[in-house]
């Protein structure tokens, strides 16, 4: 029922895995002048301290009419896009440091993290990492690395995955993220139009640069913050049958 849905992925699905796993383009960190790294660590390391609900307008080659919401409760949380008039296409469902599940809501089955990468050929960025940056943080939650790197930036290193990050004074803030693997760089996030909220300045835009150009754009709509938000139930979907699966 579901053969071939390594072709026929929504166009929705890789923006979302390009917030969860982006792939990108090679590029230098911005010049920013020298920046006291460990006054950026200890105020962009600190905790959340309230469950934040984020709604971002957003636009790929594709179609620029999406809505992308992000909801997280504690270590769980929830990242769905939906078309322009309400309608969900795509659910991502996490839980700690556990790999993500990925659920198409057109074609009515899941995907675990192993068969979503085989299916888009991405290797995941974690979810828990991914909210702190929105929320005006660094990358980087407990149990991961942050050391300073000799070109004026912030290495955060996790669990089969690392990223130089680059902060800017006046307020401290995170304005681009690169990957940091072994292999090289395969993908960049820049951040932008920060504004103030819940103390932190938190990005405004989100820009994803992707290998071979593909791209991605989060423009922010609202954040809200709640105490011990509530998380809706998943959806009882079975697994997708990939292309070359029996």
């Amino acid at each position: 029922m579901h053969s071939g849905l390594g072709r026929r992925i929504l166009p929705a699905t890789g923006a979302v895995i390009a917030l969860l796993a982006v792939a990108a383009c090679v590029s230098s960190a911005p010049e920013i002048g020298s920046v006291d790294l460990q006054a950026a660590r200890s105020r962009l390391g600190r905790p959340l301290t309230a469950d934040p609900a984020v709604l971002y307008r957003l636009r790929v080659p594709s179609s620029g009419g999406l809505r992308l919401a992000v909801i997280a409760s504690g270590e769980d949380g929830r990242l769905t896009v939906s078309e322009p008039f309400g309608s969900a296409v795509s659910l991502t469902a996490w839980s700690g440091t556990q790999p993500p599940t990925f659920y198409d809501l057109r074609e009515g089955c899941r995907l675990e993290a192993a068969d979503l990468e085989q299916a888009l050929g991405v290797a995941a960025m974690p979810l828990p990492q991914a909210v702190r940056l929105m929320c005006g943080r660094l990358p980087a939650i407990a149990g991961d690395e942050i050391s300073e790197s000799t070109d004026g930036r912030l290495l955060v290193t996790g669990r089969g995955w690392s990223a130089l990050v680059t902060v800017a004074p006046d307020p401290w803030r995170v304005v681009a993220v690169e990957d940091a693997t072994r292999d090289g760089a395969r993908w960049r996030l820049s951040l932008s139009d920060h504004i103030t909220s819940h103390i932190f300045p938190v990005p405004g835009e989100i820009r994803v640069e992707k290998i071979g150009g593909r791209w991605a754009e989060l423009e922010l709509v609202g954040l809200e913050w709640k105490q011990a938000a509530q998380l809706p139930p998943l959806p009882n979907h079975p697994p997708c049958v990939l292309e070359g699966r029996q």
